[in-house]
């Protein structure tokens, strides 16, 4: 994980006086897939060519949790795993970009003049993926993108989409892939195992107390999550990643009065420190069985600690 810190503005203009020259790649990136990996690293090849500072835009909320929430997708990496996802890649400068309703309503010329085109701020390439759509109606691609573009001296790249299997690389097809629990195939075309991120909440307390097995209550940040089960995992501590197995579900030994919960539990075999109130990434590597309603909280226990050593086992071929 690349140590140095990211610059993270709301808008191109706040760069200007730190980065006056910069080459953009635009999009959601939601997983930040192989398909964005290729889009980022010809962004970083633009950028040395016309020497000027890579930067990342990506839009915060999802623009169709704003126009259309009835449909909005989960999740597939929050702000925050985008950030160290494009750090790792070698980009330092981002920009989250509010979505709103008035942004969606310009026009592609109104777009690329208010937020691109301004005094101090010199962009000298663009970057996106060719099914990028941009302006009102969604009625700007990748080649009104070139042509607006070539009026200010931009250079514009529009890259294709890459290709896993049978089907083109997508963050719909991400979703699918993680929805049904086909974590290999989405590892393929995230190029890493499928995780969530999210801050470590106080549960029951019967992981330690009861079950001789502590874990860590993951509240997430409203991302997709994997079905319902037990999964060799590991667990992103700061720097650390250690070896775990995590709970999704509702567990329904525990809580058998009251509307059904689903949870996010995480196990780490070697760590007894405070997790509590922390920031803990969750990887996911291989489905060990499903969640199940056992007749007592002792047939639990002793299921459980067959579990840790079925994630142990599994974990020692990653």
């Amino acid at each position: 994980m690349n140590d140095t810190t990211c610059r993270i503005v709301s808008y191109p203009s706040e760069l200007a006086a730190e980065c006056p020259r910069i080459a953009v790649a635009i999009g959601v990136f939601d997983g930040v897939h192989i398909g964005h990996q290729a889009i980022l690293h010809e962004l970083r090849q633009l950028a040395a060519a016309s020497d000027a500072t890579p930067v990342v835009l990506f839009f915060d909320p999802h623009p169709r949790a704003v126009l259309t929430p009835e449909r909005a997708p989960s999740r597939l990496s929050s702000p925050a795993a985008k950030t160290r996802l494009f750090q790792d890649l070698g980009v330092q400068h981002l920009v989250c970009f509010p979505f709103t309703h008035e942004l969606a309503a310009l026009s592609p010329a109104e777009f690329l003049e208010r937020y691109f085109f301004v005094p101090g701020l010199t962009v000298t390439a663009f970057c996106v993926g060719q099914n990028w759509r941009f302006g009102k109606g969604h009625s700007g691609d990748g080649a009104l993108l070139a042509e607006l573009g070539r009026a200010h001296g931009v250079d514009t790249r529009v890259m294709p989409s890459v290709r896993f299997g049978s089907d083109v690389v997508s963050s719909t097809r991400i979703r699918r892939a993680v929805a049904a629990g086909e974590l290999e195939l989405a590892r393929a075309m995230l190029g890493r195992p499928y995780s969530i991120d999210g801050v470590v909440s106080h549960g029951r307390g019967v992981g330690g107390k009861l079950l001789k097995c502590p874990t860590a209550n993951i509240v997430d940040h409203g991302l997709l999550l994997p079905p319902f089960g037990i999964y060799a995992a590991r667990g992103r501590v700061g720097q650390q990643l250690l070896d775990g197995v995590a709970y999704i579900g509702d567990a329904p030994t525990i809580r058998r009065h009251g509307k059904p919960e689903v949870v996010v539990e995480l196990h780490l075999f070697s760590y007894a420190a405070d997790l509590y109130g922390k920031e803990i990434e969750v990887l996911f590597y291989r489905f060990l069985r499903p969640s199940m309603n056992f007749a007592d909280t002792a047939s639990l226990s002793a299921q459980i600690q067959r579990d840790i050593k079925a994630a142990s086992l599994a974990l020692l071929d990653e």
